[in-house]
């Protein structure tokens, strides 16, 4: 039997990566039946970041805890496809948005450069987070600003799953817990006006997911 202390991150890694797939499929309905109208652009960053974050992040040493970060490239562009689908159009990204994708190749060509040095990938990974933050500011500013726009419940899932991982890590360095930090903060920063607009309104609670 192998120690308890080996096999419980492992647990955690495959129950987060198991979550923040699960948490995709509610969303993805809602943007297919159009109740959820994602901004092509911001996803397409997404989709590119995602890459980034799970190449730089197994680079700077992620064991059993990369699950979401797979899951967090995997999921932005099933979301795309289907608003692609659904949508069949593209917005002309504005300056921020313009900023995120220098911010994506910058990144990525670090990356490449220092993909085999984990001591070096850190700061790759540091970049890419900061690239992802950017994408999220025109979110962010969409559902403070127009909560009946989006829905809680597969942001807020998306960041506890991610939350988790912290329990899958065994090397404990900062590069480590930066990631599912910033994404489970980073999600509860998008969840709370939703959420906060429908417990106002006393919204059924089919209408949060």
């Amino acid at each position: 039997m192998a120690p308890l202390f080996t096999t419980l991150p492992l647990f955690f890694g495959h129950l987060s990566g198991g979550l923040v797939v699960l948490c995709v499929i509610p969303y993805a309905i809602r943007v297919y039946q159009n109740k959820i109208h994602p901004n092509l652009t911001s996803w397409i960053l997404w989709v590119i970041i995602g890459l980034t974050l799970f190449l730089t992040y197994k680079s700077s040493g992620a064991g059993a805890n990369i699950w979401p970060a797979v899951f967090g490239f995997t999921n932005p562009l099933l979301i795309t496809i289907i608003a692609i689908r659904r949508q069949g159009k593209l917005e002309r990204p504005n300056n921020l948005e313009i900023i995120c994708f220098v911010f994506c190749l910058v990144s990525l060509g670090l990356w490449w450069q220092v993909h085999q040095n984990k001591d070096l990938a850190q700061y790759a990974l540091y970049l890419a987070i900061i690239a992802d933050a950017c994408a999220a500011i025109p979110t962010i500013n969409f559902v403070w600003s127009q909560p009946y726009g989006d829905r809680p419940f597969a942001w807020g899932f998306f960041g506890f799953a991610y939350g988790l991982s912290v329990f899958a890590i065994t090397e404990y360095t900062f590069a480590n817990f930066v990631l599912p930090t910033y994404m489970f903060f980073g999600s509860m920063l998008v969840t709370f006006p939703l959420a906060k607009y429908r417990w106002k309104n006393h919204i059924p609670l089919k209408e949060w997911i």
